[in-house]
């Protein structure tokens, strides 16, 4: 059984597996760093921590808003990332077997499996492949 938060990207859901996830937060501006990608929104301090603001919707090319008073921020624990998501909407406790392979190979890098929930598709984030690509890391 896997558990899982799910969130909104461009009326799109999403999941991130709950054992990658420190703590949810409202979102807030963050400092811009110069010469850095569009997704990259910057840094912000929380508690003493200073974190660098992923937004998900330029990431994953779903949108290209910029970040609005109503996005959450899911705070990584491998990593000292936010990513900027647009809402949170569900959690959801899913059988292995009901996991199947995201078929679509423009998107199977940062999204390799799919499960179905409520009646709808839900896309599972990979944050090891993505923090490849986006901080060097990755444990």
């Amino acid at each position: 059984m896997s558990d899982f938060i799910l969130f909104k990207l461009a009326d799109k859901t999403y999941g991130v597996p709950f054992h990658e996830i420190d703590e949810i937060q409202n979102s807030k501006p963050g400092t811009s760093i110069p010469f850095s990608s569009d997704w990259h929104e910057g840094v912000v301090k929380i508690r003493e921590d200073i974190y660098t603001i992923l937004n998900l919707r330029k990431k994953l090319n779903v949108s290209h808003e910029e970040q609005r008073d109503t996005d959450k921020f899911i705070l990584l624990r491998r990593e000292k990332v936010a990513l900027l998501v647009d809402s949170l909407d569900d959690t959801a406790s899913v059988p292995d077997t009901a996991l199947t392979d995201n078929e679509e190979t423009a998107s199977r890098r940062f999204l390799p499996s799919v499960f179905e929930h409520r009646d709808r598709l839900v896309l599972v984030l990979d944050v090891e492949s993505l923090l490849a690509t986006t901080t060097g890391g990755g444990a």
